[in-house]
């Protein structure tokens, strides 16, 4: 299970350090998931978070995904070259860009979700359904607290 080895005693007491273990190999598997499709991680929470809310700007974007302002300039360039996002201009104000998926995005984000599902159903196969309901709760709780 763990790409990096097995887990020395010495750090596996600390539930920090085995947080960003599994984070990690977590983010490494669904990265390797959504390379066929030339698709990262970030580009997966940009577009579903614009799924969620269309017409988001990219500075309310940067907000929700913690994706630095330049950084998130340069995934919707690439979802926008690739026909999967579009930005428009914002009713409200002039300067600023809505960010809406087209059509071809809409169906990606469907097909990735779909590869998403899969690859946390591995991910997780250890664990019952009610300790994954349990652990899910768990980590909602601690991350709204670090908020």
């Amino acid at each position: 299970m763990w790409e990096g080895g097995p887990i020395p005693g010495e750090l596996g007491v600390f539930p920090g350090y085995l947080l960003a273990r599994l984070g990690e190999a977590s983010r490494r598997r669904f990265a390797a998931a959504l390379e066929p499709e030339g698709l990262h991680p970030r580009h997966f929470g940009v577009m579903t978070m614009v799924a969620a809310q269309p017409g988001m700007s990219q500075q309310r974007l940067h907000e929700q995904t913690a994706i630095d302002p330049s950084s998130m300039v340069a995934v919707i360039d690439e979802l926008q070259a690739r026909g999967l996002a579009e930005r428009r201009p914002n009713p409200g104000d002039r300067r600023a860009r809505t960010i809406f998926l087209t059509k071809q995005g809409q169906q990606t984000l469907q097909r990735v979700r779909a590869l998403a599902a899969e690859q946390q159903r591995e991910f997780f196969a250890a664990l019952s359904a009610e300790e994954r309901r349990e652990l899910h709760a768990l980590l909602r709780k601690l991350a709204d607290a670090a908020t």
